[in-house]
């Protein structure tokens, strides 16, 4: 491993840009979650340099942006549970958090990021699991959630082939996956929905606890599903009776002009 933590891999003619802002979000990233996500962001930027080398549509992309963004989208995943606002889904939570450690560390260097880059943060980490809204924003933003896929399928990615079998040995022979599997990604994903309960119901999050349970072994499966019904159905009986409200209220407007 290199000083720095991000090493180039000559063995898949890989080299890691020369960003000392990457660097400090991975010494920031390693600081604040386990050694399971921090490994994960890691290859997540790995597998954003690969993808965008072989995508054209990656071709221009914002490297440092890319990199430092991968590196910590998941902080909303903090094992410090003093930085999280459970009232926050973990997505959103985490961009607010990366977006506050990244302005201090420019106020400290003097810049080098714009507002749109800034923004462009933000929004990859709070997006990076909602394909239907990511994948077409900003190449950075798309690039993000499927470099995060990528981890999660490997050489099977979309099919295989923009990942290949040792492109993927590679990276993981410098950052190994450390307990990534089904339970492990049930017990996360399923804990989001016990942690953050209201903040879990319109997220990816919730189809598991509706599968698996708050637990991942469906412990509270009956009582979530119970409790997201009542919430997701107190929001369509909300718009429902507002659009009625205005409806009717626009029939009496145009009444009385008519008059």
């Amino acid at each position: 491993m290199s000083p720095s933590g991000l090493p180039d891999i000559p063995k898949i003619n890989l080299s890691f840009p020369l960003v000392p802002l990457a660097v400090k979000a991975f010494e920031y990233t390693k600081e604040h979650t386990s050694e399971t996500l921090y490994n994960h962001t890691a290859r997540t930027a790995y597998w954003a340099l690969i993808l965008a080398k072989k995508l054209p549509q990656f071709a221009n992309i914002d490297v440092e942006v890319a990199v430092v963004l991968s590196i910590l989208h998941d902080v909303g995943m903090a094992t410090d549970k003093g930085m999280l606002k459970k009232e926050l889904r973990f997505e959103v939570d985490g961009a607010n958090i990366a977006r506050t450690w990244l302005t201090g560390q420019l106020a400290e260097e003097g810049g080098g990021w714009d507002a749109h880059r800034v923004q462009l943060l933000w929004d990859a980490i709070a997006l990076h699991t909602t394909p239907s809204i990511a994948l077409h924003k900003q190449p950075e933003v798309a690039l993000m959630l499927m470099a995060t896929m990528a981890d999660l399928s490997g050489p099977n990615f979309q099919g295989g082939g923009l990942i290949t079998l040792d492109e993927y040995k590679e990276v993981v022979r410098v950052f190994p996956v450390v307990e990534l599997g089904v339970a492990n990604t049930k017990a996360t994903m399923c804990g989001l929905c016990r942690d953050r309960t209201e903040a879990s119901f319109d997220t990816l999050a919730s189809e598991f606890g509706r599968r698996f349970g708050v637990d991942g072994q469906g412990g509270g499966k009956d009582e979530y599903e119970k409790e997201r019904e009542q919430a997701i159905g107190g929001l369509v009986d909300q718009i429902i009776k507002g659009v009625g409200y205005v409806e009717q209220l626009g029939k009496e407007i145009a009444q009385e002009a008519s008059q």
